[in-house]
Parts: C-alpha cells; sequence; structure tokens
C-alpha cells in the first residue's frame, strides 16, 4: 500500500508551481536568510557591520528592493492562478477595452496632478509618511525594517504592509515627493480595479449567458471607470482604492462556486485576497465579514438542499484553513480593533449615526446612479440566476454600512468598503441592458448609460459643464484639500520657527483648521520634515489627542488671526487669549502676513507658567473634561503638581 508521505506531498506542490511561483519561493528563502542574519547581528554586535552591507539609499535599500519584488511577482503569480481559477478567457475586445481604461485613467491624472502647487495633509498624508518610514527603517537593517512593519501592521490604523510594499519598488527610483508618491498611485493602483472588474464581469457574462456579452462588459467598465467614488480620495492622495481591487478578485473566486467540488488553487487565491483586503485598510475589514456572510449563508443552505456532505466538509476545511492562515497572524491586529472604542476616541466626529450615513450614501451616488441600481436589482430580482447576486448587492451594501457606523462615520474613502456593492447593482443593470431582446434596444441604453457616467464623472471633475439639476450628479467633487497659494510665506513661517526655536517640541500652534494647522507647516517641504521635530501635530479631537502641554513648556505658541478652529481649539485659543490679556505670560515675537486675509501671530513666553494660567483652560474645557479626563484632568493634575513644586 503506497504510503503519501510530507515529503511527497511537498514535491507534487512544488512540481505543480510555474516558474514565476518557484522564482517568488526562492527570492523568499534568500531574503529569510537575510533576516535570520539581520536578527543575529542584533545580539552580536560584530556582525553589524557585515548585516549592514546593502542597506541604505545607496542608492537604493537593495533587502528592500529584494522584498518588494518578491512582492510584485508574488502578486502577479497570484493573479495568474487566481485567473485560470475561474477559467477566464480575454478575448481581444476585453484586452482593448481594459487597455483603454489604464490609458484613460493615466491620462486623467497625470493631467491634474502633474505640476500642481498642493500639500497632502491628515490622512492624505498618512500612507506618503509610512512609505517614507519604511524605506527608513530598512535603512536600520532588515530585521527593523520587517518589525517595524510587523508591528505597524498589526497596532496601526494604516497598514503598510500592501499598499507601500507594492509600491516602493517605482517610489524608491523617484525624487520621493509626496506628489510623485499620488501620482503613482493613481497611475498604478486603478489599473488593478479595472483588471478585477473585468475579471468579475468575464464570471457573470459567462454564467449568465447573456444576448450581447459585449455591451455588458463594456457598460460595466464605463461604471467602474467612471464612478467618482472610486477617484475622489485617490485625486486627494489616498490609495484606499486598492482594496476595491482585491474585493472584485474575491468576488470573482467566489461567484459559482458553492464548495460542490475540491478547487485547491480557487481556495488558496481566495484566501490570499482576504488577507490582502483586510491589510489595505480597517474599514475593508467589513467587506470581508459582508461577503463571507452572504457567500457562507448560501453555500451551506445550497449544500443541505443537495443533501451534499463533501461541500459542507470542504467549506468546513476552508474556514478552518483560513482562519489558521489569515486570522492567526492577523491577530493582534483583530484584537486591537476589537478593543479600540473608535465611536468614543472620535466623538467628535460621530454625527448622525447611521440613518444619517444612508442619506450620506445617497448624496454621494446622486440620482443618476441610484436609478441604475434601482434598475439593476429590479432586474435581479426578476431574474433568478441573479437573486443572489441582488441580495448580496442591496442587502451587502446596507449591512457593511450598518457595521462601519457602529465603529466610526464614513467619509469618502471609508465608503469605497461599500463600492463593490455599488459596482455590483451596476453590472446587473448592465446585464438588464445586455439581455433586451433587440440590437437597437441594447444599443441605445447602453449608449445613454455611458454618456450618462461621461457626464457625471465630467461634472464632478470639473472637466465637463453641469447640464442636469445638481441632484443628478454624485455629490463627491474632485477638489483639492489643500491647493495652496501661500507656500511661500508657510516657509517664511517655518524658516523663523528654526531660527528661534531650539530643542524638540519647542513651539506649538493652536489653529487646528481647514486652512491652518501644524500639519500645512509641517507637510511643507515634504520629503523635508525636519519641522515636525520642533512643532508637534497638536491637539484637535478631544478623545483621542490629551490636552497640549506645549502650551506651557514650548518656547512660541502660535496661532491665526482670524482663527480657523476645529473642534475644540476654538476654546483652547479663546483661554490662551484671556490668559495673555490677564496674566501677560508671553510677548509677541513675529506676525506674518499670510496673503490670504490670514494673519499667522507667534508669542513667545516671557514668564514661568502658573496654576491661574491652568485654571483658565480648566474653566473652557470643563465640557470636554466631563467626556474625556483621561486626557484633561489628567494632564492638568500633572501640570499643576510641576507648577507647585518647581525644579
Amino acid at each position: 500500500m503506497f504510503h503519501f508521505t510530507p515529503r511527497a506531498k511537498i514535491q507534487q506542490l512544488f512540481a505543480r508551481m510555474t516558474r514565476a511561483e518557484r522564482a517568488v519561493l526562492v527570492l523568499l528563502c534568500i531574503f529569510s536568510v537575510k533576516f535570520l542574519f539581520s536578527t543575529a547581528a542584533q545580539f552580536l554586535p560584530v556582525l553589524q557591520a557585515v548585516d549592514a552591507l546593502g542597506s541604505g539609499r545607496n542608492p537604493v535599500d537593495i533587502w528592500l528592493l529584494l522584498l518588494c519584488c518578491t512582492a510584485l511577482l508574488g502578486t502577479f503569480c497570484l493573479y495568474r492562478r487566481a485567473w485560470r481559477a475561474v477559467g477566464a478567457r480575454m478575448t481581444r475586445f476585453d484586452g482593448v477595452l481594459l487597455a483603454v481604461c489604464c490609458l484613460l485613467n493615466a491620462a486623467f491624472y497625470l493631467h491634474a496632478m502633474l505640476g500642481r502647487q498642493s500639500l497632502y495633509l491628515w490622512d492624505n498624508a498618512t500612507y506618503y509618511n509610512l512609505q517614507v518610514r519604511l524605506e527608513s527603517n530598512f535603512a536600520d537593517g532588515v530585521f527593523m525594517g520587517v518589525g517595524s512593519t510587523i508591528y505597524k501592521t498589526w497596532f496601526n490604523d494604516y497598514a503598510p504592509f500592501v499598499i507601500n510594499i507594492l509600491l516602493e519598488p517605482f517610489f524608491m527610483f523617484t525624487a520621493r515627493t509626496a506628489n510623485t508618491f499620488a501620482i503613482l498611485c493613481a497611475v498604478l493602483f486603478p489599473s488593478l480595479v479595472y483588471f478585477g472588474a473585468l475579471m468579475l464581469l468575464m464570471v457573470l457574462r459567462r454564467q449568465l449567458k447573456l444576448r450581447a456579452p459585449r455591451i455588458f462588459t463594456a457598460v460595466g467598465m464605463a461604471f467602474v471607470l467612471l464612478l467618482p467614488l472610486l477617484h475622489v480620495a485617490l485625486y486627494r492622495g489616498m490609495p484606499d482604492v486598492l482594496g476595491v481591487a482585491f474585493a472584485f478578485m474575491l468576488m470573482a473566486l467566489l461567484t459559482g462556486y458553492d464548495f460542490d467540488r475540491p478547487a485547491l488553487g480557487r481556495l488558496v487565491s481566495i484566501t490570499t485576497f482576504t488577507g490582502l483586503l483586510m491589510l489595505t485598510r480597517r474599514s475593508y475589514m467589513f467587506t470581508v465579514v459582508t461577503l463571507f456572510l452572504f457567500y457562507g449563508i448560501r453555500v451551506l443552505v445550497l449544500a443541505w438542499r443537495r443533501r451534499d456532505r463533501g461541500a459542507l466538509v470542504r467549506f468546513v476545511q476552508f474556514a478552518v484553513a483560513s482562519l489558521l492562515c489569515v486570522g492567526l497572524p492577523l491577530a493582534p491586529m483583530f484584537w486591537r480593533i476589537i478593543r479600540a472604542d473608535y465611536s468614543d476616541r472620535y466623538a467628535t466626529y460621530q454625527t448622525g449615526g447611521f440613518l444619517s450615513e444612508l442619506n450620506n450614501q445617497r448624496i454621494y451616488l446622486g440620482g443618476f446612479l441610484l436609478v441604475v441600481l434601482l434598475i439593476g436589482i429590479l432586474y435581479g430580482l426578476y431574474k433568478n440566476k441573479l437573486r443572489f447576486l441582488t441580495v448580496l448587492s442591496a442587502a451587502g451594501g446596507i449591512f457593511t454600512i450598518l457595521m462601519v457606523t457602529r465603529v466610526q462615520n464614513m467619509d469618502d474613502h471609508q465608503s469605497l468598503a461599500v463600492a463593490p456593492f455599488y459596482l455590483l447593482g451596476c453590472f446587473l443593470c448592465a446585464a438588464a441592458v445586455a439581455d433586451l431582446p433587440r440590437r437597437w434596444l441594447r444599443v441605445v441604453p447602453a449608449v445613454a448609460l455611458s454618456g450618462m457616467c461621461m457626464l457625471n464623472f465630467g461634472a464632478c471633475s470639473f472637466l465637463l459643464p453641469v447640464l442636469f439639476p445638481a441632484e443628478v450628479y454624485s455629490g463627491l467633487y474632485f477638489y483639492l484639500d489643500s491647493e495652496r497659494e501661500d507656500m511661500a510665506q508657510i516657509q517664511q513661517v517655518n524658516d523663523w520657527l528654526r531660527a528661534n526655536c531650539t530643542g524638540e517640541n519647542s513651539a506649538y500652534m493652536i489653529c487646528h483648521g481647514s486652512v491652518y494647522s501644524p500639519d500645512v507647516f509641517r507637510a511643507a517641504a515634504l520629503p523635508d520634515e525636519s519641522i515636525r521635530t520642533i512643532l508637534p501635530y497638536g491637539a484637535v479631537n478631544p478623545g483621542n489627542d490629551a490636552f497640549p502641554k506645549e502650551i506651557f513648556t514650548a518656547q512660541v505658541v502660535l496661532t491665526c488671526t482670524p482663527f480657523d478652529p476645529n473642534n475644540h481649539t476654538e476654546k483652547i485659543n479663546a483661554a490662551f487669549l484671556e490668559n495673555q490679556e490677564t496674566y501677560h505670560p508671553f510677548e509677541v515675537a513675529a506676525t506674518f502676513d499670510m496673503g490670504n486675509g490670514y494673519t499667522i501671530t507667534a508669542y513667545r513666553r516671557v514668564q514661568a507658567p502658573t496654576v491661574e494660567e491652568l485654571d483658565t483652560y480648566r474653566r473652557w474645557l470643563a465640557e470636554e473634561d466631563a467626556q474625556f479626563p483621561y486626557n484633561f484632568s489628567a494632564v492638568w493634575d500633572s501640570l499643576e503638581t510641576q507648577f507647585a513644586n518647581p525644579s
């Protein structure tokens, strides 16, 4: 009797691997050896000089480049495996359509981004900063690079593992500016979205056997290419749209597969894309939950109806294997998210809840797309083959919004977690058009839908005039949060701070609004971040940011006139000005006319801080203290002890 040993199983799996997959395995082995050597160097200083070989920007970090190229090649292999698993076949028409979408996307973003004078702030700058940190961490050695990447993936709200590593092989050969980062994201990542959408459309058209599959594919791709929701965040430098690409791949792999037969390649692809989607951004975890909840219920119901015990066993085996391969490595991330009360930390941003968010989504989509979704849902309910996809599109979208609003509100970039369900409904509408009985009945609506998509996108991006009432268009208009005409004045303020402040956190800026905030000055010269050591981020969110001690400890405090408020910063500014009028702890050191109606004033501290100053802030911020005492009273009590007992 033949015994199937583990060694024989490994040899069989290796024999099934393609050359590219074997290359990925070899590169991973090389990198693993380097990581083990780098780990040993942390404990044996004599090895550190050898460990440093190839590290740093000379001109690039060899080991980071190796890791990122391995990730790119592995992603290519993963897509090819998924392509084979679903049995997709790309026609010449499909290839031309995909190329046109990629070229039009690249042309739009190159036109919109090249040469624009802008700053990337708030969430917009987070991914860029992670990209820069990725390089600096690997410059300290492979051990530090891998360790910091894993740590940030587990404990940060933004995971650098997918977006930053896939982008790094291109980014490291550029000037490494924030605008370069945004352009690379806008040109590269939508291509994966279009490929994933095309793959899902191929699966659907094969399953539905439509009268006009080309019309179905073309109209479906027009919806993807011209959906404003997919582009608004990307236009402002936030590459969250990559998650939509992975969501499309998951939907393509899951559609039409009921676990009624073994399919190792498909299941491995599903598990891997699930991990990639969750690592793109926290909000996509809700997309994953929705997809597997609805598909899981469908698989279990069909298996029960067919009395197919094999399908049930395969489904359970897949669930256990997925938990071990994805859930176990990401357990610290899950545990942190489960324990974190984002609705409390970001309480000042939680406005309206679920019903209000549904209204926001209505505005995000606009009247035209809502009509498209309604047509798709009605057609899907009518067609027996489409009923599950219809339920997934409508109920899945609502369920995802419900889960997200239990944690936080949804801006346009968080709403990308729902975009795959919206586009699935649009695909159903395209199927309704492609299955009409006569050719002219198919062509006319297809042209009309594509034309309306163009008008909708054109109006939102300011490329075309507004021809219809505003309610028809998507409520998401392309704008840059921080397009600036005051860059010279910002640089003047920064130069003054460098000349007049010494030491870490030696200046503090109170205003934290949309025009002026510490982030504006900290990000003004990226990738040069030297001003960050002088000027901290500041306190803007009372549930997440502690009361700023720097108001008492910094050499200089800055504010603006008229004041640019955000949350409780206006109260902090009022208390500061009251103290200045009453106790005169500061003198005006400099004023800067920003050329846009705003004036930045720098106050230099001339008197030691007192308990009386502190009491003014206690009085003005009593409401915030009652809600978040750990961020206010705890800080004030510590400061009061310091003031009463000066060293």
